[in-house]
């Protein structure tokens, strides 16, 4: 062998599954925009490409075409697929107490108005949950009312059309980077921290895990599998995947599932302005009240 001859390692070798062309991109994203609301214009189409990567190893499919193809015709299987599909193309950021003020507004407004109606067991849903900070930071805030006696007990739901984020959400398990976020009272309280195998996790007390229930949704569907008596509803930062009419249409829609007098929170960056739904009264800037 010629010890100055110069070769290339095979981890240099990047497969190659065709070109993504604008036929099949456009077909691909009409599809997960009426199947699940999900918006991709084509200044996504790169990053659609990049995320279907994954997908097409592990079904060994070779082109992108094909790839497209099995999923718009697969039958069954193809079927099965699209949830897949979805786990890989969904967004999923979330953190603990984000956009602090809405809790603060459970603490402060929510809750003594429940009180003087007499619901002491509220009932919350989560929807678009991800990995389940949204939901564990509900249940810390209620346990603390409950500590108080301002409540009694409450249950929180969280859903999503991640399969793969809704079993990280079960297991509550989280880097501790990302507990950081977490006031230092709920979290002595509340987190367990791991031991010896040197990983830095934190995982959510049980008490809390089994105040919730997981389950996936399509927040695009028809009808909702779940029962239509919440008290609270929370739909942050996930409007803004929707257009107009589809955001109006999910609203709409999870507002048959709140009580009157129940409240609907949204995330700061959305807003139902002008939406002219029914039945609702904007107390803040992204909350609002169930009047009939």
């Amino acid at each position: 062998m010629d010890d100055n001859k110069e070769y290339i390692s095979n981890s240099n070798f990047v497969q190659d599954f065709g070109n993504f062309t604008d036929r099949d991109f456009h077909k691909l994203s009409h599809f997960i925009f009426h199947e699940f609301g999900i918006q991709l214009p084509d200044k996504k189409k790169f990053l659609l490409k990049s995320r279907l990567v994954k997908r097409l190893k592990i079904l060994g499919i070779s082109k992108y075409s094909e790839y497209v193809n099995y999923v718009m015709e697969g039958g069954t299987k193809g079927s099965e697929e699209v949830i897949e599909m979805i786990d890989v193309v969904s967004t999923n950021k979330t953190d603990f107490f984000r956009e602090n003020a809405h809790f603060d507004f459970l603490i402060d407004k929510v809750v003594p108005d429940f009180m003087g109606k007499g619901i002491k067991s509220p009932k919350v849903w989560s929807a678009g949950c991800s990995s389940g900070e949204e939901v564990y930071t509900i249940c810390m805030v209620f346990e603390e009312e409950c500590r108080l006696n301002r409540l009694r007990d409450y249950q929180v739901y969280g859903s999503d059309i991640s399969v793969s984020i809704l079993k990280k959400a079960v297991k509550a398990i989280y880097p501790f980077s990302r507990a950081e976020q977490i006031p230092d009272r709920y979290r002595k309280r509340y987190l367990l921290k791991s031991k010896g195998d040197g990983k830095q996790e934190v995982r959510i007390l049980k008490t809390l895990r089994d105040k919730t229930h997981f389950i996936w949704l399509n927040l695009m569907d028809d009808q909702y599998i779940l029962a239509k008596n919440f008290d609270i509803i929370f739909c942050r930062n996930t409007l803004i995947y929707f257009d107009r009419e589809t955001q109006k249409q999910v609203v709409s829609k999870l507002l048959e599932h709140l009580k009157p007098g129940g409240y609907l929170f949204i995330g700061h960056s959305e807003s139902l302005l002008n939406h002219n739904i029914p039945n609702l009264q904007q107390i803040k800037p992204t909350i609002y009240l169930k009047i009939k």
